[in-house]
């Protein structure tokens, strides 16, 4: 079977400790049903690890499976008569592949037994066959676009952590260091400002095709049952509408499934040189709960997070303390036909006690303040998905609606002059409405269109407050609702034989309505709207089966809005719309399905981006913050990425980056900002990973993971008092995991040499302007942890 065969694909992928024991039998007892279902039921009967499945096994029905067998018996079984077959890639690999057309039935031929499974229910799977995020279920190997997809659970991005494990494996995807839930997401180089307000993100965060944010700083949810991570660089207006400047973050759960009752636990306790050691508690339960017709899944997790800042002031030792505690449950019923409903919560609280900033003339990682700087982030988000499969043609409607809480506090001693202790006090309340309807229909010679109408309603009130301890005053309440409806369409024919090409467009009704509660300001009509044209276009040609090449081009917008205008009290300005235009230039290679060799496979893309009209979160040289549209600028640069599978038990994998922006037209007043580069992103980086697993006996397997990840210098900000240089440092962390079938041991270690450096400069916007901040990287810590599965 060639590759160009595996493009309407399951990988499901089956890692294990020996081959041998594969031949050892066991019981099933799986009823027919959603091929889909079926395979992750099998999955959780042998406990063995399932990867990304392609939507097109929904269309098929399974074969019961009754009686005892062995693995490969049950898959053969299971299999029979839907048109899918398997296959062993490798001594730890087995994938489920589509029979190509009108050929008769494969009867797998004699090979190495199937391995037995692992026990950690997220191993890492192959490359990821299909890229959900497209919306069209597109495979990767002919998307004509950038995307990388992670899987989670493994070792080097374990399910205890955050956002900040996938920035680490993909270097395009940068963000602020301000601290757990208080940080800005950036893609390829497109960064605004360090700081989150009025203004929209520039990168659309998801939980499957529930909307997470908005204006807000990413929720930073932990991962703990999440099956793996895509990210689309962008633009990505023509699919997502405004806010998907850079790209689209979208984090995909592992789904409730009726075929049995299963669970998992997760216990890890860490220790960080210097300071506080910090715990985490995690635990999954999947309940049927109505045989082939409704499942619930449910997690929990509760995490603590060490401080290892410490404040000269106050005479106390790491301060800023994090606790983390959240659940997310989905309740799928599947009333028959193919439909599919899906009820999805989740709840994440983030407290964390004091910035975790230090000042340059303090002992390491230490500051000054005259109070704790706390930060609360409250995260709730309920959805609401029905589904319907016709094979080829997918029918998708989701709502979502998220209630978001922060509240930040800073030291403000020395504002206005007054040497008395001064607070600034900040919460944001943040409401969002979100819904999308589409149809879909993707076919095996990878034609496929998807069209559907969106709603988004985002209301934002934000409260400022400033003065004394105990009797702060209301700086200014502001009140910014934002309304979109649009219509949108994608769809890649193929032109030639190995010629396709890409057409698309979104128009979006835009309407701003904004408010400033008891105060003036500037002249400024109080609802705006307008209609927005976002158009995409891409050619790509695959001269073999394991080349791409691709040119494309996409855009993207934010809506305006208001915002408080710094250093006055109950004042507001108006801000614009900004957009961006981006030509994007390709190459793709390689192919790790073929296992008779080793495989090599990687890409190199180079884009150009044009923002005019540029909004920007900003704070004065008073220390207040402001927003406005900074000017016109340009983004571009180029990265390189390969994976090689030296053998089946050691690879390498590698990417490199390099960025350069600047403001080339910036606003009056603005003038000494010309040519300055945009903030946060650095101009080069890198990250390097070797990996290597191998059994240690018929049921213990052990696997080493180490990586190293450079980040070069860049800038706080483009304008006065922020035009400070942080980066420039080296991470190096290691990873093992010793796996049996029901249990895992493993062992991360982050920060190796102990690296001190400075990842932000920015920790009290009041005392940032002496440039004295820096913002330290965690200091060595060792995680151990224990993974069982029921």
């Amino acid at each position: 079977m060639t590759w160009t065969h595996l493009i309407p694909v399951a990988a499901i992928a089956i890692w294990t400790a020996s081959p041998a024991a594969a031949a050892e039998s066991q019981r099933f007892d799986i009823p027919a049903q959603r091929l889909d279902n079926a395979l992750i039921t099998l999955g959780n009967a042998a406990q063995i690890s399932i990867g990304g499945i392609d939507q097109r096994l929904a269309g098929a029905r399974s074969k019961a499976v009754h009686g005892r067998m062995t693995i490969a018996q049950a898959l053969t079984t299971m299999l029979r008569g839907t048109g899918f077959t398997y296959q062993i890639v490798d001594t730890q690999t087995v994938r489920i592949v589509a029979l190509a057309p009108r050929s008769k039935p494969v009867r797998p031929a004699p090979r190495p037994a199937v391995p037995p499974p692992r026990a950690s229910a997220a191993a890492p799977a192959p490359a990821e066959i299909v890229v959900t995020a497209t919306k069209q279920g597109q495979a990767l190997d002919s998307y004509p676009g950038t995307a990388h997809i992670q899987s989670v659970g493994g070792i080097g991005l374990g399910e205890n952590q955050g956002t900040a494990a996938f920035i680490a494996r993909i270097p395009t995807l940068t963000s602020t260091n301000l601290g757990p839930g208080r940080n800005k997401l950036f893609v390829r180089g497109i960064a605004d400002s360090s700081f989150s307000g009025p203004t929209q993100s520039t990168v659309g965060l998801y939980l499957g095709d529930l909307r997470l944010t908005y204006n807000a700083p990413e929720p930073d949810l932990r991962l703990y049952d999440i099956d793996r991570i895509e990210v689309i660089e962008g633009p990505q207006g023509t699919l997502y509408g405004a806010g998907a400047l850079g790209g689209i973050v979208r984090i995909v759960p592992r789904m409730a499934d009726n075929g049995g009752f299963h669970a998992s636990a997760t216990v890890g306790r860490s220790v960080t040189r210097d300071a506080e050691p910090g715990y985490d508690l995690g635990g999954m339960l999947n309940i049927p709960v109505i045989a082939d017709r409704m499942a619930l899944r449910v997690v929990g997790y509760n995490q603590v997070e060490g401080g290892y800042i410490d404040n000269a002031t106050l005479g106390m030792r790491n301060t800023n303390r994090t606790r983390i505690d959240g659940a997310r449950a989905n309740l799928r019923v599947e009333p028959g036909d193919n439909w599919t409903i899906d009820l999805n919560a989740v709840i994440q609280n983030i407290d964390t006690r004091d910035g975790q900033y230090a000042d340059i003339d303090q002992p390491l990682r230490t500051h000054a303040a005259n109070i704790a700087q706390p930060h609360d982030n409250d995260f709730k988000a309920t959805g609401l998905e029905i589904a319907k499969d016709w094979g080829d043609l997918k029918l998708l409607s989701s709502t979502g609606i998220v209630d978001h809480d922060l509240s930040d506090t800073f030291d403000a001693t020395g504002y206005g002059g007054n040497p008395e202790i001064q607070i600034f006090q900040g919460h944001e309340a943040i409401r969002l409405l979100t819904h999308e309807t589409r149809l879909s229909h993707g076919m095996p010679s990878g034609n496929s269109w998807v069209a559907g109408v969106s709603l988004v309603r985002n209301i934002d009130r934000i409260d400022r407050r400033l003065g004394p301890l105990g009797a702060p005053v209301t700086l200014a309440q502001l009140r910014n609702q934002k309304t979109e409806v649009a219509i949108f369409g994608e769809a890649t024919q193929r032109i030639a034989p190995r010629l396709s090409g890409t057409l698309g467009g979104r128009v979006v009704f835009a309407e701003t309505i904004g408010e400033l509660m008891g105060g003036s300001g500037e002249d400024f009509e109080p609802k705006r709207r307008q209609i927005r044209v976002l158009p995409t276009a891409a050619l790509s040609w695959k001269p073999t089966s394991d080349l791409l090449t691709f040119l494309r081009y996409q855009s993207g917008f934010r809506s305006g809005g208001i915002a408080i205008t710094g250093g006055q009290i109950n004042s507001a300005q108006r801000f614009d719309s900004d957009s961006i235009h981006n030509v994007e230039l390709g190459v793709r290679f390689g192919s790790e399905a073929d296992s008779a060799r080793p495989r090599f496979s990687g890409g190199i893309t180079a884009f150009y981006s044009i923002w005019t009209s540029i909004q920007a979160d900003l704070i004065g040289s008073d220390g207040l913050p402001f927003t406005e549209n900074i000017g016109r600028g340009t983004v571009y640069g180029a990265e390189i990425n390969g994976r090689w599978h030296v053998t089946d038990h050691l690879f390498f994998d590698g990417a490199l980056f390099i960025n350069r922006s600047a403001l080339t037209n910036p606003v009056e007043g603005l003038e000494e900002a010309d040519e300055r580069p945009l903030p946060n992103v650095a101009r080069t980086g890198g990250r390097f990973t070797a990996a290597w697993e191998s059994p240690l006996s018929d049921r213990l397997s052990l696997k080493l993971d180490g990586t190293v990840r450079l980040i070069g210098a860049s800038s706080l900000g483009t304008t006065a008092p922020l035009i400070l240089e942080h980066g420039e440092t080296t991470q190096l962390d290691f990873s093992a995991s010793l796996a049996a079938r029901d249990w895992a041991l493993t062992l991360d270690a982050t920060n190796l040499l102990n690296v001190s450096g400075n990842s932000f400069s920015y920790g009290n916007p009041f005392t940032v302007a002496l440039g004295k901040q820096i913002t330290p990287l965690r200091p060595r810590t060792v995680r151990v942890a224990l993974r069982l599965g029921f």
